[in-house]
């Protein structure tokens, strides 16, 4: 994989790569290294480490909104003590200018904010989050999905 290039696209950064996105190199963020340790988790397999973090049982609960709750509290962040994805579109503020580690609110999801990634031609956001696919993962979402984008500081 390599960074093709940068360039400035409708008030945000974008970073055009090329292939897989394994080994992708983003700036450093304490949301994400803490988020990042809990990759691969599945809500059945893992089901005890994950309910220490949302406080909720995975394998019974939707626990997306759970988990982002779960990392900020983690970090000494608030949250928005509430299950519900949606709940974030309110959360601290609104950027358009995403940073890695900022949240992301989709239509019926929430996660953390790891970049623009574009596959074939279309730009897409990499979402570090939990129950994508049952388990902590990085998903892709289009860009037209995004409700907002939100600062965690």
């Amino acid at each position: 994989m390599s960074v093709v290039k940068s360039t400035f696209f409708a008030g945000a950064f974008f970073l055009l790569l090329c292939g897989t996105t394994s080994n992708v190199a983003f700036a450093d963020s304490s949301v994400i290294t803490k988020a990042e340790s809990y990759i691969g988790m599945h809500e059945r397999k893992n089901r005890r480490s994950i309910k220490e973090v949302t406080k909720i049982d995975p394998a019974r609960v939707p626990w997306c909104a759970a988990f982002v709750n779960g990392i900020l509290k983690q970090l000494g962040f608030s949250g928005t003590n509430s299950n519900m994805a949606r709940s974030f579109s309110k959360y601290n503020r609104a950027t358009k200018n995403p940073q890695k580690g900022d949240i992301v609110v989709l239509k019926r999801h929430v996660g953390f904010f790891k970049g623009f990634v574009k596959k074939g031609n279309k730009t897409m956001v990499a979402v570090l989050g939990g129950n994508q696919s049952n388990r902590v993962k990085i998903s892709y979402y289009p860009v037209s999905s995004v409700i907002s984008y939100r600062k965690v500081s």
